[in-house]
Order: C-alpha cells, then structure tokens, then sequence
C-alpha cells in the first residue's frame, strides 16, 4: 500500500511539473478583481505612481500594474514620506507565472524579511487572510554608503508589507497554494488563470517610539479591510466607472 500510494504521489508531482514546463496554454480573460484603487483616502491625498526599472525588466509587457501612494494631508515632505502608504495591485498577464514571488523584489531593493505573519481580516465583503512581512533595511546616501546617526551607529528603517493572492475563483495568502492551485485548475480547464497580486506597504515612522509599529500596522490593516472589497470580485467588487482597463491578451 506504502508503495502505491508513494509511485501515486510521484506520478502527480511530475504531471504537475510537466505542465508548468510545457507550452502555455490559453489564458483565460477571467480575473478575480477590478483594476482600481482610490484616487484618495480619509485624511489622506493619492498619487499614482508607475512602473519602476526592475519591474519592467521582470513582469511581461502585458502585465497590468497599478499603484497608488497616499500621504497624510497637513504634514511635512520628510514627515509625510516617513508615514506614507503604498498600494499596488499588479495583474498577470499572458502568462501567471510570470508574477514572481515577493521575496524577489523586495530583497533585490534591499529589504531584509524578518518575521512572516498571517493575519485574518474581517471585510464587510467577508473573511481575508493576507500575509505580513516584517521588514527592515539600513539607510543609504546617494553613494549607497550607509548612513549613520549622531552617535556613529547605522541608521535603519522597517516597514510593513502585506500582500496576498487573487484568482478568478481563488484567494490565497500562500506564494505555494498560488503555484498549485494554478497549476492544478490549468489541468482541470486546460486554460492558464489570470492571477492578481494586491500588496500594501507602510513605512514605521521610528521618531514615534514603541507607538510607531503599532501604527503603521494598523495603517497598512485598516486599508485592507476598508478597500479590498472595492476591488476584489469575491468580496463584492463589481466594475465601476473610473477603473483602468485590463491589457488584452
């Protein structure tokens, strides 16, 4: 029986890896989500922001990419900078498996990821759960030297960065539950799924002591659970006037 069941395990395994090396199937036109963010929001002005560098040199040319930066109205530059939030919600292409795991940019810009949480929300669309990187990163001058604080110790920063994953019939907040139900449902429909990949991030404003992490995590919470259900289809979202159109593939 052991062996059966092992010759059976290692019989999907290399289906499964057999079709994420094969020629692309048909991708469907399905997706899990509404291309919008707010221009604005309470307490808060938006700006949009664009595709950087690394970005276009990593997602296909057919990707949908969104992104939004909000800071707090009434404050400073360096002030409002330090307690910034940035929303981007990327939209895969021909191809889902072109969006790379979060791990590859964020360590590319030089952000370490300490500890991972998940966190269940509760939506007024329903239940989410999104995971919840602990980031941190020394500060760097123009040079890229790192910078130093008065007393000669290098300066550091941490932010906070949840992201989860939408499909047109899924939502996970695993990077490995994404691989595989995609994979899986692309045997079952012969069709490649178009995945959607919504992140918030937060700077911790440090000058606000111990308050600071709570804050900025609340921040980077509360606007999950008051706007993913204004985007994403599974919590409620439907089209509305004002959002981008997809690029056709």
């Amino acid at each position: 029986m052991y062996i059966r069941s092992s010759v059976f395990i290692v019989m999907a395994i290399v289906t499964v890896v057999g079709c994420l090396l094969s020629v692309n199937p048909d991708t469907s036109v399905e997706t899990g989500v509404i291309v919008w963010l707010p221009n604005d929001i309470e307490g808060s002005y938006g700006t949009k922001g664009y595709m950087g560098k690394q970005e276009r040199e990593w997602l296909p040319a057919d990707t949908t990419y969104l992104k939004m930066t909000y800071k707090e109205s009434g404050l400073g530059e360096t002030e409002a900078r330090y307690r910034a939030l940035n929303a981007t919600l990327i939209v895969a292409g021909s191809d889902s498996r072109s969006l790379h795991r979060p791990q590859v940019c964020l360590t590319a810009q030089g952000w370490e990821i300490g500890e991972r949480e998940v966190v269940q929300l509760e939506t007024k669309g329903g239940e989410l759960k999104v995971m919840n990187y602990h980031l941190s990163q020394f500060v760097r001058n123009e040079d890229g030297s790192i910078k130093l604080d008065g007393n000669g110790e290098k300066l550091s920063q941490r932010a906070f960065y949840c992201y989860w994953w939408v499909g047109p019939n899924d939502t996970t907040h695993s990077d490995e539950k994404r691989i595989w139900k995609s994979a899986w449902n692309s045997i079952l429909t012969g069709k490649n799924e178009r995945w959607a990949y919504p992140s918030v991030m937060s700077m911790i404003d440090e000058r606000m002591g111990d308050e600071a992490v709570l804050e900025a995590r609340n921040r980077v919470i509360g606007f999950i659970k008051e706007y993913s259900p204004t985007f994403q289809k599974s919590l409620g979202a439907v089209d509305r006037e004002g959002a981008e159109e997809l690029e056709e593939l």
